[in-house]
């Protein structure tokens, strides 16, 4: 391979992994907040506990578990072939047995996926999330709660 040829392989593996690593440090960040997006994509309305909190679905939250990690383990799996196939040769094998290999190693590696995402979540989100009303984004509209109620009761029958 010339010093051309090398130089545009190197560029083309860069970009790729880069491009992975990216991905992975935007799904990365704080996991309570990321669930929380998830959960109310950009509108919603919070059930509340009562009191000045909201109620995060437990069932709902590992929905939302699931696809976080599911994300990251995407890009990560991404930048992992990247860097592998630099070292990786199909040498004199034919090329419908190594398709068919390729087809076996990714749905295992998609199994393991599914199982791992579906466990960390059970495990880490047994309870329904609390969480102030303060911690929502502003989008997100409220579901009166009992002190609210409360207030307004007591304000217009003056109690």
């Amino acid at each position: 391979m010339d010093c051309r040829g090398l130089f545009i392989y190197v560029l083309s593996l860069a970009f790729q992994i880069a491009g992975a690593v990216l991905l992975i440090l935007k799904y990365w960040g704080n996991t309570r907040q990321r669930i929380i997006n998830e959960y109310f994509p950009g509108t919603g309305i919070a059930s509340n506990d009562g009191d000045d909190n909201a109620v995060l679905d437990v069932f709902r939250v590992r929905e939302c578990v699931i696809e976080i990690y599911s994300s990251r383990v995407a890009f990560i799996y991404i930048a992992i072939g990247y860097a592998l196939s630099v070292f990786g040769e199909k040498g004199d094998v034919a090329s419908i047995i190594v398709l068919l290999m390729v087809f076996v190693a990714s749905g295992v590696l998609i199994g393991v996926e599914f199982m791992l995402a579906r466990v960390v979540a059970r495990v880490l989100y047994k309870d329904d999330i609390i969480i102030s009303y303060a911690d929502l984004p502003e989008y997100i509209d409220r579901t009166a709660s009992t002190k609210d109620i409360d207030k307004l009761i007591n304000k217009t029958f003056g109690e």
